[in-house]
């Protein structure tokens, strides 16, 4: 090749190496474009992922604190017929004292009908038996002197247990207010966004979480906000008069049986009654007209032998209780109600015997007072509102235990500070080719959506904790995140806005992991 030549040739790699170095850079734009993408991407997830398990913590945390606040108020209608039950105790105790003032009156009047055969032992037992018999009266007026100064107590006593009942009721539905106003955009969720992800928008799905709430609950506030809404599925709310027997289910099965009241369920050991001869037994049971081992062994604490208060009025002889009527001591309908046995009181001593019926009634004003203070409008307390289980792996009804969202968007050019890249030479984010109508672009120009589900759920613990049905009595709430079924994950991202995403969701040849078909 000539001089010439060689100098004409001279500067065409230049042109190559430019070319190769805008292209170089056009990569590496889009590689940082991608990159900034990807990580803004994972921001929001993380924020919406983020967004949806507090709001299933909070509602975890509200429910187990109701959990224990429940338990505390059937605590204290466990404590209302404790009191009822030492009323009527002593109120038996007051009729029994009765009793035996006019047994022993019929005593001696046994003993002085033996008088007139000369047989003077028989004039000092009757004297001797009225003696007791005054003793007995005057028992029975101090016991009762006692229980009716002790009245006024009792009452303010079982008024505030039920003043206390209404208070953690009022509590309750407080807690829940404010887990519902955490959801409805509080500071919580807002620092979620400011901190994870500053420059996205949260999605709108704040009523279909105050809906799940609302749905999972009965006897709050907002019982009337649980409505039908997507994927939603309701349960009507259960009566006020309902809850009121659930409660009281709950409070009879953790009262022991002191609190029931009946005297078959207290101690019946030495310390409280002695033994009786079986000359006595024989005896009473002929004027009963019963077999004496029906005396001798009472069946299921239903006859009372030789009560210890009694038996130190009486020193001898013996003092037989037999229930006609048990005792009544229970809570239904909203209210305590209580009752003494009628009983026959039998009483033996020396040669004389002698009998009486007591009619064992507990002052009127033992029903005064509701074991659970219901209004009639918001229940007695906050209860699951029970659902029914999982039909298929299409159906998501957890027995109606709440889910809950969060959703987030943004723009996938903003960076965290706001504004655009550095490495944006344009602010389009493309490039226009020289003479040619096509563009090279660089930088995604739509914004990304993501949606995320939690779930509040019950687990006792133990092996068989699955077992146990959800409730609001056990503080076993957790939070956890759960998959989406399809339906549910079109109908969410159809809510944030993301139509192509819905529309790829619906598409049927689409293949979504985790997402059910």
């Amino acid at each position: 090749m000539t001089t010439s030549a060689r100098r004409r040739a001279r500067g065409q790699v230049l042109v190559m190496a430019c070319l190769t170095f805008l292209l170089l850079a056009l990569t590496l734009m889009a590689s940082f474009s991608v990159s900034h993408a990807v990580h803004e991407r994972i921001r929001i997830q993380a924020a919406s992922d983020a967004q949806a398990f507090s709001i299933a913590t909070l509602e975890a945390r509200g429910f187990n604190t109701i959990a224990y606040m429940n338990r505390a108020i059937a605590g204290g209608i466990v404590a209302e017929l404790g009191l009822h039950a030492w009323r009527a105790i002593a109120s038996r105790d007051v009729a029994m004292y009765q009793a035996g003032f006019f047994s022993f009156l019929m005593v001696a009047a046994s003993e002085f009908a033996q008088c007139p055969k000369f047989k003077i032992q028989h004039c000092i037992h009757g004297i001797q038996a009225l003696r007791i018999a005054f003793k007995y009266n005057q028992k029975h007026r101090q016991a009762k002197n006692d229980l009716e100064s002790k009245d006024q107590k009792w009452h303010d006593a079982v008024k505030g247990f039920s003043d206390m009942i209404k208070k953690i009721y009022d509590d309750e539905k407080s807690i829940l207010d404010k887990v519902k106003g955490e959801i409805n955009g509080g500071v919580l969720l807002q620092r979620i966004k400011f901190t994870s992800a500053p420059n996205a928008s949260m999605k709108n799905f704040q009523k279909y979480n105050l809906i799940g709430l609302a749905c999972a609950v009965e006897g709050s506030s907002f019982d009337d906000k649980c409505e039908a809404l997507g994927w939603k599925r309701t349960v009507p709310v259960a009566s006020a008069s309902d809850r009121t027997h659930i409660m009281e289910s709950a409070a009879k099965a953790a009262r022991n049986p002191m609190e029931i009241g009946r005297r078959g369920s207290r101690s019946l050991s030495a310390s409280g009654y002695r033994s009786s001869a079986a000359s006595d037994d024989s005896v009473l049971a002929a004027i009963l007209g019963i077999p004496p081992s029906l005396i001798a062994a009472p069946i299921d604490g239903d006859i009372s032998s030789n009560p210890q208060n009694m038996m130190d009025v009486q020193s001898e002889g013996s003092f037989k209780e037999i229930s006609i009527l048990n005792e009544k001591l229970d809570v239904s309908d909203n209210k305590i109600s209580g009752s003494e046995p009628i009983a026959i009181v039998v009483v033996t001593w020396k040669d004389g015997y002698g009998g009486w019926i007591t009619s064992g009634s507990v002052p009127s004003s033992a029903n005064d007072y509701k074991g659970v203070p219901c209004d009639g409008s918001g229940g007695c307390f906050i209860n699951f509102r029970m659902g029914k289980a999982s039909s298929g792996a299409d159906d998501d009804t957890d027995y109606g235990q709440p889910s809950t969202y969060g959703g987030m968007s943004q723009d996938l050019r903003l960076i965290k500070g706001g504004g655009k890249g550095a490495w944006e030479i344009e602010g389009k984010g493309e490039v226009q080719m020289v003479g040619t109508t096509s563009k090279f672009k660089f930088v995604p120009g739509a914004s990304a959506y993501a949606v995320s589900k939690g779930k509040t759920y019950f687990h006792q613990l133990g092996n068989n904790g699955w077992q146990v049905a959800p409730n609001m009595f056990d503080p076993f709430w957790r939070a956890k995140l759960q998959p989406f079924l399809r339906k549910e994950l079109s109908a969410a991202l159809g809510q944030a806005g993301d139509g192509p995403g819905q529309q790829v969701i619906d598409a049927s040849s689409t293949s979504v992991e985790g997402v059910t078909k």
